[in-house]
């Protein structure tokens, strides 16, 4: 009898097994610090692997890690927005003493007023081509790529335009002396 060769996996198998070499242990690191414990990140992990290998083509993908990132921090956000709607049914009534007053003191109304006052002042005067996916994006919170395609313009070019616009709503803030990064 004949010797048997073994089989090559095909070509899309090998770059995925590749990528699984190597990013795993910063993957398994990532989603544990996410996560908190070493088992919900390694299944976290084997959910992103699958996800990933179902469409995974790498002539198809520019950023394979990034791509493997991302899928890894939405499974990540999903079990853990399921892990806190559990806890909340299970607590049920009786957990409903332990949640704190939400309820802003005054000084912290007049605050909030101010900054968001400051805010609607910054963007409107924003230039229009800045305004427009300032407003598609953070206020309304449509996709990137929607927000491109309306405007006929390219995600990169709508990147900068929203960096811009970013930029020019924080200057205005301070100019008024709102720091939005030393808000809580």
């Amino acid at each position: 009898m004949g010797r048997v060769e073994p089989i090559e996996p095909p070509e899309r198998h090998k770059d995925f097994l590749q990528l699984y070499r190597e990013h795993e242990a910063a993957l398994l690191q990532y989603l544990q610090h996410m996560l908190g414990t070493f088992d919900l990140a390694r299944e976290a992990a084997q959910d992103t692997y699958e996800k990933m290998h179902a469409s995974y083509r790498a002539q198809d993908v520019m950023f394979p890690r990034a791509l493997l990132f991302r899928i890894a921090t939405t499974t990540a956000l999903m079990r853990l927005r399921r892990a806190r709607l559990e806890a909340s049914v299970i607590s049920g009534p009786a957990g409903m003493d332990e949640v704190p007053d939400e309820a802003a003191a005054p000084e912290r109304q007049v605050i909030a007023a101010q900054v968001s006052q400051g805010l609607v002042q910054a963007v409107k005067e924003l230039r229009p081509s800045l305004r427009e996916p300032f407003i598609l994006a953070y206020v309304q919170g449509e996709p990137r790529k929607q927000i491109a395609g309306q405007l006929g313009i390219t995600p990169k070019r709508l990147d900068k335009r929203l960096t811009q616009a970013l930029k020019e709503v924080r200057e205005r803030l301070a100019a008024v002396g709102i720091d939005p990064l030393k808000l809580d």
